[in-house]
């Protein structure tokens, strides 16, 4: 699909509650496709009892103006639907979080601003020379460097939002005969060439629910990281080789890199308890060697955690890493209680914990129990996940 397809969430509105509906439709609808960033009006209505027509004239508004804010897209999102008896995904290229904007009382302020100096500059005029009271302030100074620096980051980001041009766009609601027509397009796959299957059962599960393929807390073969690095190319130009499958000419991480790569992502994790392997691959990235930072960028998700994990002192569990001991006698065994109980559970409740623990004949007092689980779960509310 060549068009870009982008997400667009309304977090101060409940679903129930739209800004938007084919009979009040977003209008005006403009993006800055570079810095990707989109702007959209919604028009209220003027006849409502809500509609506050006493209010000043450089406050009545007839529209309410919506402006977005980008997301951090840390994994691949697909959306999909259900069409007769198949699942259709296609791929998300940007998510997008739209929020009322109050620009026009910025506008108010100004006016008011400038009125208000030229005010002042008027009665300073006709007032006659007088001494001023001077205040000295001590204040620490910014260096060159750091104001610099501080000075080009945001006149940079500035011009380049500011040399992005809008792009007016058309909206079509969702029973609009364009919009219908898209649908359709979209389930009609029926005469599209079949997708030659590289998945396993265990990978094509741990793509779609990472971790699903664990049993009893124990990776089998086919990893999470295989499965997603395979799910990916899924649907792409295989590219040109002996077996025609890129899962298949996976190479692995040289033999003589994985200790500099072990010894890596043993530091950042005694460091940072919890991490994913886009952390790992971004430490090694910028403090090892040039052959280390060479695999980094070019190893899958797949080749670089097997180098990771055939130390035997990273345990992997639901995509993150962490150590499997820290070769501590107090804090160790405790830690073994909870990664067991992480393996068959993704929610832990104290009391789940304390229990496996006197089971064991270990006794738990506060501090221990806040420190273990603290390093490895995050908290919400009285449930505890892996991080």
């Amino acid at each position: 699909m060549s068009l870009q397809t982008y997400l667009l969430q309304f977090p101060l509105r409940p679903p129930w509650r739209p800004y938007h509906d084919d009979k009040t439709p977003l209008r005006h609808v403009k993006l800055k496709p570079k810095v990707k960033k989109l702007q959209c009006e919604v028009p209220l209505d003027t006849r409502s009892r809500n509609y506050n027509e006493n209010v000043e004239p450089v406050r009545k508004i007839t529209a309410v103006t919506l402006q977005s804010s980008r997301l951090d897209m840390r994994t691949t999102f697909a959306a999909g639907f259900v069409e007769e008896d198949r699942l259709l995904l296609f791929p998300l290229d940007e998510a997008l979080q739209l929020r009322p904007s109050l620009a026009h009382l910025d506008k108010e302020k100004e006016v008011a601003k400038k009125k208000g100096k030229a005010d002042e500059e008027e009665e300073q005029q006709q007032k006659p020379p007088e001494l001023m009271q001077l205040t000295v302030q001590v204040k620490r100074r910014e260096t060159e460097q750091q104001a610099e620096a501080r000075l080009r980051s945001y006149a940079h980001l500035a011009a380049q939002e500011e040399a992005d041009q809008w792009v007016p766009l058309e909206y079509h609601g969702e029973a609009s005969e364009l919009a219908q027509s898209i649908w359709t397009r979209l389930a009609g796959v029926e005469g599209a060439a079949e997708v030659a299957a590289t998945l396993s059962r265990e990978q094509y599960l741990d793509a779609i629910v990472p971790g699903s393929s664990t049993l009893h807390g124990r990776e089998t073969g086919a990893t999470w990281a295989a499965g997603a690095m395979a799910a990916r190319d899924l649907g792409k130009p295989a590219s040109v080789g002996a077996k025609g499958s890129q899962l298949a000419e996976d190479a692995p991480v040289p033999t003589e890199l994985q200790p500099a790569i072990i010894a890596s992502a043993l530091t950042l994790l005694r460091a940072a308890q919890v991490v994913s392997i886009d952390q790992i691959r971004a430490v090694l990235a910028r403090q090892g060697e040039p052959p280390v930072k060479a695999a980094a960028a070019t190893a899958s998700d797949a080749s670089l955690h097997a180098a990771v994990i055939a130390s035997g002192e990273v345990t992997h569990l639901r995509k993150s890493y962490f150590l499997t001991r820290l070769g501590n006698a107090t804090l160790d065994p405790l830690r073994n209680v909870v990664i067991e109980l992480l393996k068959e559970n993704e929610q832990l409740r104290r009391s789940d914990i304390v229990e496996a623990a006197k089971a064991k004949g270990l006794a738990v007092s506060d501090t221990l129990y806040s420190k273990v689980v603290k390093e490895l779960c995050s908290s919400r509310g009285s449930i505890w996940t892996l991080k």
